[in-house]
């Protein structure tokens, strides 16, 4: 579930990122755009920090409406529960397979919860049993978590505060043509002088420039 497009914003983000600072990521899922990334950072011979968060929940199609059961759609067996414990353990395994020497830092946190936690202990366990705390500011972001409006903005003005001057930001389903709260928020954003939209690939990539 990683759009093509995305993949070359991203090769692009990380090629012409500020030289200091961290990759970071809302919202893993399985590890397909986590190992990516990382791959892009080593063809672009990058050293950067690559740090992550994801909630590891299940949003069914009609949990929106306040009908949620304790199965994923369209099955009687799976719970949702077992369904995101094989995603986690998904992603886990697709790390130690495609960058056992590159391993993310990545926590089973809400995007809210890691950055309470960075403005506050900056103490943190991945789920690789690691501990760490962060001492750079962002020179990219992909934004893919919760996709509501209410969230995506959260998630940008979270990640703004640490942003570096001239850093990207990357924010999934935003494409013009969708629906999501995430293509309605970058209505604000190009009104908002301190970023340039660098590109829209169908989604969109922001340089922060004031």
């Amino acid at each position: 579930m990683l759009h093509e497009g995305n993949i070359y914003l991203m090769d692009y983000a990380i090629k012409n990122m500020p030289n200091e600072g961290i990759v970071f990521e809302i919202g893993s899922y399985a590890g397909l755009s986590t190992n990516v990334m990382l791959h892009l950072l080593n063809k672009h011979n990058k050293k950067h920090l690559f740090i992550g968060c994801d909630a590891w929940i299940y949003e069914g199609f009609k949990d929106h409406e306040g009908t949620i059961n304790d199965h994923i759609d369209g099955s009687d067996t799976i719970t949702r529960t077992e369904y995101v414990a094989y995603i986690k353990n998904a992603f886990i395994n697709a790390i130690n397979l495609l960058h056992p020497n590159t391993k993310p830092y990545s926590c089973h946190l809400t995007s809210d919860a890691f950055f309470k936690n960075w403005n506050t202990t900056n103490e943190f366990t991945d789920v690789f049993n690691r501990t760490f705390s962060i001492h750079q500011e962002i020179s990219f972001c992909y934004i893919d978590g919760n996709h509501s409006y209410e969230q995506t903005k959260k998630d940008f003005e979270n990640v703004v505060s640490k942003l570096k001057m001239n850093g990207f930001i990357l924010i999934d389903d935003s494409a013009k043509y969708m629906n999501f709260g995430s293509a309605k928020f970058i209505k604000e954003i190009k009104k908002n002088v301190h970023f340039k939209i660098i590109d829209n690939n169908p989604n969109y990539l922001i340089q922060k420039i004031k």
